[in-house]
């Protein structure tokens, strides 16, 4: 599931197939294992729900600073304004007590099973396609593995991670909105390919550990790996990537470990069936979807469920004659018996196999200018550039942003600091001033770690241009005015930023008139 954007600027179309799967070459055992998920696995419902409806007041309440710092005007107080409060995507409502159909109609289903129900869905206001995934709240064990996932992915920002949008919540269902993929998954591609090469194998590797390095240094652990749950961003050829379905992910704090067991029984790391592990289980259900991609077979094999975790304890592997002696040799270190000697995904990334297929970032230095010369903004423009990258993030040039954003972010981890930002401008030999880096980390990074996160990257380098175009600035005005009655109101914002952020709207509407009219919103751009 996820979305992606095929026009010129901001305007938004989408093709979609749905991904079938057809088994082979498996052992005839249970597909999925599932224990009850421990209580202690589990956020509290309470706490994620109070997090999406409760949000902090972002402005302060002095009158005399709000009327000193109008949006729509810039003054000398505003650069302190900003250096104290931003406004990202963190700051919108995610979690709605109310039914999806006021703002999605549906276009079709996409498929059910046993999780519920997804729907592809159009926004009523800005026309763009989501996916929709239904559970009822009967199904309480399933409702429960919805909401942890939405709490999960609201708190990820990273190019090869599916995108969460919104929950929606009524009397009987809880509906998540989640970006829309158009492209296949990996299981098809590998089906439908004669030869699955080692290139291609390690271009969509090295994009899935990049991922794994990410979440685990968040303190997450996916426990789902495998190619249907990792889908093509594109369906034109490109092989950007997206990691989805963290339905049965879970945080994972330092030397605490997990014991439920959870996953498709292929991809099982051995320690599993121990109800005793942690992080390093991704990093083996990575060496099995790499085993499989290459050699169109699993690395473990058994008739019997009993056959398969022995085989799987084993750990002994097999390789075609065809393999190169660098796969093999990384194979073998993803997939060690023994956790504590397994790699990590940032070690793995380091390997030779991948080296010797390297990723070639195709770097936009234009995008770099961009971000160098990004300066203090208003309160109106914070909140203008979050809208562009959370709702329309995979417009026009997003791939050459991924592209560049991966090779300023050189330690792997999803955040590019001060640190590896100057010396990527040294490595491409771009003069720049430290005290404009020192001032854009200040601006721009909400939470003054001298660090930048894939959105605030976006924001500075890409959205800024893209205000300017008018279909832009239309789906702003759309996302803000909820009731679409061509004005934006108080009760407009609250329902974007939630009542807690209401001081908000006298910054913005400094005349406090009851409504800004579009014309209104338009000319603000020009302020």
């Amino acid at each position: 599931m996820g979305s992606i954007c095929q026009s010129h600027s901001c305007s938004i179309e989408y093709t979609t197939q749905l991904s079938t799967s057809v088994n082979f070459l498996k052992p005839i055992i249970d597909q999925h294992l599932e224990d009850e998920i421990m209580e202690e696995s589990l956020s509290p419902l309470t706490d994620f729900e109070k997090e999406f409806t409760t949000t902090k007041s972002i402005i302060p309440k002095s009158p005399d600073v709000l009327q000193r710092s109008p949006l729509n005007s810039q003054t000398p107080n505003d650069s302190i304004v900003i250096q104290k409060f931003h406004i990202t995507s963190d700051d919108f409502v995610k979690f709605r007590f109310q039914n999806y159909a006021d703002s999605y109609l549906i276009e079709r289903s996409l498929g059910s099973g046993s999780y519920g129900e997804v729907f592809i869905v159009r926004n009523k206001q800005t026309n763009q396609l989501r996916a929709m995934k239904q559970i009822k709240k009967q199904q309480s064990s399933l409702s429960k593995k919805s909401l942890r996932e939405m709490e999960i992915l609201s708190k990820l920002d990273h190019p090869f991670i599916v995108k969460a949008i919104e929950v929606f919540q009524d009397e009987q269902s809880y509906n998540m909105i989640i970006e829309l993929l158009q492209g296949t998954d990996i299981q098809e591609d590998i089906q439908n390919n004669s030869k699955f090469t080692e290139d291609k194998a390690a271009n969509i590797g090295y994009q899935l550990l990049l991922a794994i390095s990410y979440i685990h240094n968040q303190d997450v652990v996916h426990r789902d790996i495998k190619p249907e749950n990792i889908l093509y961003q594109y369906n034109n050829g490109n092989t950007l990537i997206k990691l989805i379905d963290f339905g049965i992910s879970t945080e994972i704090k330092k030397n605490r470990k997990l014991s439920s067991q959870l996953g498709s029984m292929y991809f099982m790391a051995p320690e599993i069936f121990s109800k005793d592990y942690g992080k390093q289980i991704d990093i083996w259900a990575c060496g099995v979807t790499l085993f499989y991609m290459i050699h169109k077979r699993y690395p473990f094999m058994g008739r019997t469920n009993q056959e398969m975790k022995n085989a799987i304890k084993s750990g002994k592997l097999s390789f075609d004659k065809s393999i190169s002696l660098e796969l093999q040799a990384l194979l073998n270190k993803m997939l060690q018996v023994n956790p504590n000697k397994r790699i990590t995904a940032q070690q793995a990334l380091q390997e030779d196999w991948f080296i010797k297929h390297k990723f070639i970032s195709q770097i936009n230095q234009q995008l770099i200018f961009k971000l160098i010369n990004y300066h203090s903004t208003t309160l109106f423009e914070e909140l203008i550039f979050s809208l562009i990258t959370y709702y329309c993030q995979n417009c026009d040039d997003h791939g050459q942003a991924i592209q560049t954003f991966l090779f300023l972010d050189s330690d792997q981890d999803g955040l590019i600091s001060k640190q590896e930002f100057k010396k990527s401008l040294n490595q491409l030999e771009i003069n720049y001033s430290s005290q404009l880096i020192d001032d854009l980390y200040t601006t721009l990074n909400k939470h003054s770690d001298d660090t930048l996160t894939f959105k605030e990257f976006l924001a500075a380098s890409v959205a800024r241009d893209k205000i300017q175009t008018k279909k832009c600035q239309k789906i702003c005005f759309q996302l803000i005015d909820y009731d679409q009655d061509g004005k934006i109101s108080e009760q407009d914002f609250c329902h974007l930023m939630g009542k807690n952020h209401s001081n908000l709207w006298h910054v913005l509407n400094p005349s406090d008139n009851l409504y800004i009219t579009e014309e209104e919103f338009y000319y603000m751009f020009k302020s």
